[in-house]
């Protein structure tokens, strides 16, 4: 399986270079919120949002303090708005609280924090600190299940069988490389088996070739 993996990893980086985070971020707390934002949201509107968020509140100190009118009437546009309002100000609250203003590079402290779990805090540790991590979200989850790369039933089940079978120095690329796979090609609905790069290695029993 190992073997196999490292396959289709390589050719999945020949089809997808430039795999990458579409989440637009400039430091750790950015990130932070941008990815907390980022649940059952574009990826391009929540780019579209925190521009603006930033721009007006720009460190963990000025959202924590900001008028929670403000920050609603900024982040409306996204879906559970009033939610994620509030949970972006405990979070940056929390950050300034137990964090002196910076955002905590260890996963325990970052699923201690307000509205963040499992996936935020491997988005975080991955993408901002560089750190080895494996972020689960909807498409990794959706194209790991159905290549056959885990069997499991829960993303943090998910995250665990591939993290046995991925090279440790590539589970980052691991991450955006299947995550492209999973928007671009092996779509929800129907996957476009037709043009993906790695028929022959997938284990899914309706794809269509």
């Amino acid at each position: 399986m190992q073997e196999t993996c490292t396959l289709l990893l390589d050719r999945l980086k020949e089809r997808f270079p430039d795999a990458r985070l579409l989440l637009e971020f400039r430091n750790p707390f950015e990130l932070l919120i941008a990815t907390v934002l980022a649940a059952q949201a574009r990826d391009e509107k929540v780019n579209e949002v925190t521009r603006e968020l930033f721009a007006r509140f720009p460190t963990p100190e000025d959202l924590a303090k900001a008028p929670p009118q403000e920050v609603a009437a900024i982040v409306k546009p996204l879906n559970y708005a009033r939610k994620k309002a509030d949970f972006i100000q405990k979070v940056s609250e929390a950050i300034v609280t137990r964090f002196g203003g910076k955002v905590p590079a260890s996963l325990e402290d970052l699923v201690s924090l307000p509205g963040v779990g499992r996936k935020t805090a491997n988005i975080v540790l991955a993408n901002a600190y560089g750190l080895p991590a494996i972020p689960v979200d909807t498409h990794v989850g959706r194209v790991a299940l159905r290549i056959g790369l885990s069997r499991a039933k829960t993303p943090e089940a998910i995250e665990e069988d591939l993290r046995h079978i991925i090279p440790k120095d590539r589970w980052i690329e691991a991450s955006h490389l299947l995550g492209f796979l999973g928007r671009f090609i092996c779509e929800a609905k129907k996957p476009r088996c037709s043009i993906c790069p790695i028929p022959d290695l997938c284990a899914y029993p309706e794809k269509s070739l």
